[in-house]
């Protein structure tokens, strides 16, 4: 009986240098192995930015680059978003003090739409007063600064603290804070939007029914207030 011929594709692979957008200088940040250009392309990389900035104080912040170009066996990766860790954020949290969240899509200067999620840590226990001006302080402000620069530009801020610092400088007048911290970025790519399917007639009535009966009035209305207040939820400390 013939045996069957093991063909050994790690031979056969390619390592491709990958660099980082152009805000970032393009440094290379990663070798990776693929069989060849089309495998590389739209490839997703995840890694500290400590590793683009050699900096150890950015050792909680992870990037998420997409391969977008191919040069021989240069890959060069746009950004599609970063996050600082969830146990940093909740390692700065204590009792007797408020995290406030604010969740929103906004467009750039340039025209690209990017959704951010950012955080407002006071330094005591605020009132609902301050907690809702804050809060809308830091969406304005955030949303302002945003558009008026390119993309780059802000995310290249926003990784190195300038934005941080700017909204801290403006909201501290309304109650003390702590910090400020742009938690977590994300680009907005075409093949992100869902197809839109025709479901039959049947189905169609039966996903009626089903959000008729989860449907509440005193509900939230807005899909970004809900998810802030569920990051609020997730990041406040439980009471002694």
């Amino acid at each position: 009986m013939a045996t069957k011929k093991v063909v050994d594709t790690w031979k056969s692979k390619s390592w491709y240098s990958v660099h980082a957008p152009k805000f970032l200088n393009e440094v290379e940040v990663a070798q990776i192995p693929a069989l060849d250009d089309e495998h590389m392309l739209n490839r997703i990389i995840q890694i500290p930015l400590k590793d683009i900035t050699k900096d150890l104080s950015h050792v909680y912040t992870n990037v998420k680059l997409r391969v977008s170009e191919i040069k021989g066996k240069s890959a060069y990766a746009k950004f599609i978003g970063h996050e600082v860790s969830r146990e940093y954020i909740h390692a700065l949290v204590r009792r007797r003090m408020d995290a406030l969240n604010a969740v929103f899509s906004v467009t750039s200067k340039d025209g690209i739409e990017f959704r951010i999620k950012a955080v407002v840590l006071t330094g005591v226990s605020c009132s609902g007063t301050q907690k809702r001006a804050l809060r809308n302080g830091l969406t304005t402000e955030l949303k302002r600064i945003a558009e008026s620069k390119t993309f780059g530009e802000f995310i290249y801020d926003t990784l190195f603290g300038k934005t941080s610092a700017e909204i801290y400088r403006l909201l501290r007048t309304i109650a003390p804070l702590k910090r400020v911290e742009i938690r977590k970025t994300e680009l907005k790519e075409v093949f992100d939007t869902p197809e839109i399917r025709e479901l039959p007639s049947d189905a169609l009535e039966e996903e009626k029914k089903v959000e008729s009966k989860e449907s509440t009035p005193d509900g939230p209305t807005d899909a970004n207030d809900s998810e802030a207040k569920a990051e609020d939820s997730a990041t406040t400390p439980s009471p002694a």
